[in-house]
């Protein structure tokens, strides 16, 4: 792809590039990885980490509802019940019963229990809010159903065992009344456990909307806001563990006793998720329960998913990155830690060369620590409790450690260098202006708050700025460029050499914490790894051997989704639903000679393994061994990699060939494309298939631009241009320059036929540039609805391996009217995104099915065994037919 590069003065050349990251892009993620981890706003004390004062235990369950239109969940009480005895069990957690809540939908059967009403709920979360501490743990759980509020689908509410269906808008929980009480919480530890069933109602009624995710996942709980940014999802210290399914929302999966959301929950809070390194501590904290469910819980998925939608199923961690603090105990081990303290105690009392280090022993011994060299000096504190050193061995051995984590001066002052260079670069080139010492400031913030996140316990290292450093911050504006880099140097020769930050990991997550809330949503760093995904998916050409694949979560392996066309694997027979066993390699991505070569099982491989295994340079080779249904035996597939065009200019439907067929209505000679995103190949393509329809007589034409999220602005403009006269495409305003127009020419433009574009609130940047174009020259009729209303422009410069995207300009339509959504309150009656001629509004169900819908297109069957093609209603879509029909009719006349 062609790309932006940074010459020594740090001006750009080259395209722009504009993206909007997608939701559904996001579930697909989330699937292969089996987890969503949000990053945090703030920064915690660690000993506000480490030493919740105060637990606070609420859950609910509800298994059978007096209004029959209500389904009953199983075992969602004795879900509920089971957590409330871990947590007020003294040798896992120990709530007493002053600062714990059981409410179940049948409370006689449990003494001490209260009514699940919807009274008595949000009692309790007022409780909790108004009187838990920022330190004090607050555990939240909720079992039962759910269902829509409104018509939409967008907003969710919560059963209580005296809610009823029809007047669930007054007796049920709504999403946004709990979180109006939430808002308050001063908590930093609030683990929420979430196993509702939001389709849990029955209906015959057609306007009930199925609820669905939205934008923004669980808000009421995390107390996050639809933002720009996908960081400013979950306060701090807040983590919400459920279940979610492909599609979206999840249905339950019972065994025999609990649901299998609880099942799992109980068995790693017992002590099961107590594996983070080397051996067992003793403790269960939010990282080690987030990845015994990603790995174990995701394993008891597949086995007992006894369906396709089932087996869909995954575990989610909202929130979980960066949360570090305890749940429970782990019994089975906690008497073998206390005897090792106490151990430690008395030999610290017996010697008093370890008095210096007593604070320090009594840490690493308590807690497992997350970095290496800290482990290491704990097994050293270990030997010498074990008598396996003696006292001069241990502390020879703990200098040496110690001298292995300071970071030399001459990296720290590199480090710091790169630092200044992008900070210089940004400075330049950002749409406003930055003040360089700001950026400093938030450079140091940001590594320190990288530190935080990655939970480091306070041995060797530091876990926040040192009192120095944090001094001179309050100095900086004074400081020249020079003393500035010094600055820089010195906190991160501070922070010690260390492996989370290691292979450029330091640069990568300073700069990327000091542009985020400080900067616009789309200026940010890229690293190398994210820069290579992005250059495959808007360059439109990547080499490899062009298979779409997702993780298989019945049998934990690669199913192929499709070959793309033209493509090697395309090419070799690959086929959609093939699943991929083994990839077997006798030379590396680049070429390089394997001895002995790789055999890798795909049961378990990420999927980020999987596309560095399986991609390459154009020409090396990979061999793919599948599993076919109908097939006797696995095929093995011998694939060359090469370059791999992607589509992005697609008809409705594929003809037996493969190719797309774009004349959906024949007989009145209307012709559809959608355009999936402005890559580099996208015009080229698009010019020559509108000069194919043009030869067939098209009178009329579609231009589907819903989901798109952008793409270059070149390719944005040029495809504007081929279907206006003449005049102005969009304007661009650079900070401090002359705004710039961007006009078209008359030269082979297509003016003679009727046109409709169809756009949705996922069409974006370059997508707005076009309707917006083809609006104010009146050339094409605008179906569906408004816009993202992303209307600013980023350059990708090339910096140290990976890529700043940094935001230049806004662009403006032909009539000068705002694009940018952000630049506004966002109310509907203000200028921003493009609002359509004709208005047609989706439910979120009817949007999501959609999107399935239109991905389901792209999708290149098996010629023996097609999928079954679902009957599906586009609404948008008829309406743009009828209106061109119209038009065809009229200028018949």
């Amino acid at each position: 792809m062609g790309r932006l590069h940074s010459s020594k003065d740090g001006k750009a050349k080259g395209p722009i590039y504009m993206t909007q990251a997608m939701l559904a892009r996001w579930l697909e993620t989330v699937l292969a990885l089996g987890l969503l981890a949000l990053p945090l706003r703030a920064e915690r004390p660690q000993a506000e980490q480490d030493n919740p004062s105060q637990p606070y235990v609420v859950l609910v369950g509800i298994s059978n509802y007096a209004d029959k239109q209500i389904k009953p969940r199983p075992h969602a009480e004795e879900d509920a019940k089971a957590l409330f005895d871990l947590f007020t069990d003294k040798k896992y957690l120990g709530a007493d019963a002053a600062h714990s809540r059981l409410l179940l939908g049948d409370s006689a059967k449990v003494p001490g229990s209260q009514p699940a009403t919807r009274a008595n709920i949000l009692k309790a979360l007022h409780w909790v809010a108004d009187n838990a501490k920022v330190g004090d743990l607050v555990i939240f759980g909720f079992f039962g159903e759910g269902g829509p509020l409104g018509n939409t689908g967008t907003h969710r509410c919560y059963f209580a065992a005296d809610s009823t269906f029809a007047g669930r808008e007054k007796d049920a929980l709504a999403a946004s009344e709990i979180g109006e009480v939430l808002k308050d919480l001063k908590s930093q530890h609030f683990c929420i456990l979430l196993d509702v069933d939001f389709k849990g109602f029955l209906t015959t009624d057609k306007k009930i909307a199925e609820p669905s995710l939205g934008t923004t996942l669980y808000p009421e709980f995390l107390g996050g806001e639809e933002k720009d940014s996908e960081e400013e999802l979950a306060k701090p210290g807040r983590v919400l563990f459920s279940l979610l399914s492909s599609r979206g929302l999840a249905r339950p999966l019972d065994l025999k006793d609990h649901g299998i959301f609880a099942d799992a929950v109980l068995h790693g809070l017992q002590g099961a998720a107590d594996k983070d390194g080397y051996e067992p501590d003793g403790l269960i904290t939010v990282d080690e329960l987030r990845e015994y469910l990603t790995k174990e819980g995701r394993e008891q998925i597949r086995t007992h998913a006894k369906n396709k939608e089932e087996s869909n199923l995954f575990f989610v961690a909202l929130g979980g990155r960066g949360n570090h603090y305890v749940l429970t105990h782990n019994p089975a081990v906690a008497q073998k830690v206390q005897a090792q303290q106490e151990k430690f105690a008395q030999l610290v009392k017996s010697d008093k060369a370890l008095k210096d280090f007593a604070e320090e022993g009594k840490t690493l011994l308590a807690r497992m620590p997350r970095l290496e060299a800290q482990r290491k000096l704990r097994k050293e504190y270990q030997a010498l409790l074990d008598g396996k050193i003696n006292l001069e061995q241990f502390l020879d051995h703990r200098k040496a450690l110690v001298e292995s984590t300071k970071l030399p001066r001459a990296e720290a002052v590199e480090f710091a260098e790169k630092i200044m260079d992008a900070i210089r670069i940004i400075t330049r080139g950002y749409v406003k202006k930055l003040d360089p010492h700001h950026m400093v400031v938030w450079a140091i913030k940001g590594l320190y708050r990288q530190v935080d996140v990655t939970g480091t316990t306070p041995v060797l290292y530091p876990n926040k700025i040192p009192d120095e450093i944090a001094a001179k911050l309050k100095d900086v504006a004074d400081m020249n460029e020079e003393q500035l880099i010094t600055l820089l140097a010195d906190a991160r020769q501070a922070v010690g050499k260390r492996e989370d930050l290691d292979k450029h990991k330091d640069i990568d997550w300073t700069l990327k914490r000091m542009l985020h809330r400080h900067t616009d949503p789309y200026t940010t760093y890229v690293d190398k790894e994210e820069k290579e995904r992005m250059k495959r998916e808007i360059g439109g050409r990547f080499p490899g051997v062009g298979i779409q694949i997702r993780k298989d979560s019945a049998t934990d392996q690669l199913l192929v989704v499709t070959p793309i066309k033209g493509s090697p694997a395309y090419k070799a027979g690959i086929q959609a639903g093939d699943l991929i066993t083994t990839v077997t390699r006798e030379v590396d991505s680049e070429g390089e000679p394997l001895n002995p070569p790789e055999v890798l099982p795909t049961k378990g491989m990420e999927l980020n393994e999987a596309v560095e295994k399986i991609t390459g340079k154009p020409g090396t080779k990979v061999r793919l061994t599948v599993q076919r249904e109908g097939a006797d035996k696995p095929l093995e597939f011998n694939l060359t990699r090469g370059y791999v065009d992607v589509e992005s200019v697609l008809g409705f439907k594929r003809k037996p060939d493969d190719s797309w067929d774009y004349m959906i209505d024949p007989q009145n000679k209307i012709a559809y494309v959608r355009l999936t995103q402005f890559a580099r190949n996208s015009y080229r393509d698009m010019h020559r298939v509108m000069q194919d329809l043009k030869e067939s007589g098209i009178k009329g034409f579609i231009l589907d631009l819903r989901f798109n999220p952008g793409g270059l602005l070149d390719v944005a403009y040029d495809i504007s241009d081929l279907f206006i006269d003449d005049g102005v495409v969009v304007s661009i305003r650079e900070r401090n320059q002359p705004e710039k127009e961007l006009t078209g020419h008359s030269r082979g433009s297509l003016l003679d036929f009727p046109m409709v574009c169809l756009v949705n609130g996922s069409s974006a940047s370059g997508s707005e540039i076009v309707a917006a174009c083809l609006q104010d020259h009146d050339r094409a009729y605008i179906i569906g609805e408004r816009s993202y209303g992303k209307g600013s422009v980023q350059h990708i410069l090339e910096f140290d391996g990976g890529e700043i995207k940094l935001t230049t300009a806004t662009f403006w339509r032909p009539s000068k009217k705002n694009l940018n959504k952000s630049s506004t309150s966002g109310k509907e009656e203000e200028d921003w995104g493009v609002v359509p001629n004709k208005v047609i509004k989706l439910t979120a169900r009817e949007h999501d099915e959609l999107f399935e819908h239109l991905r389901d297109t792209e999708i290149i069957q098996r010629k023996d065994k097609p999928a079954e093609v679902k009957k599906f209603e586009d609404k948008q879509l008829d309406a743009a037919l009828k209106y061109l029909r119209s038009q065809i009719q009229t200028a018949r006349k």
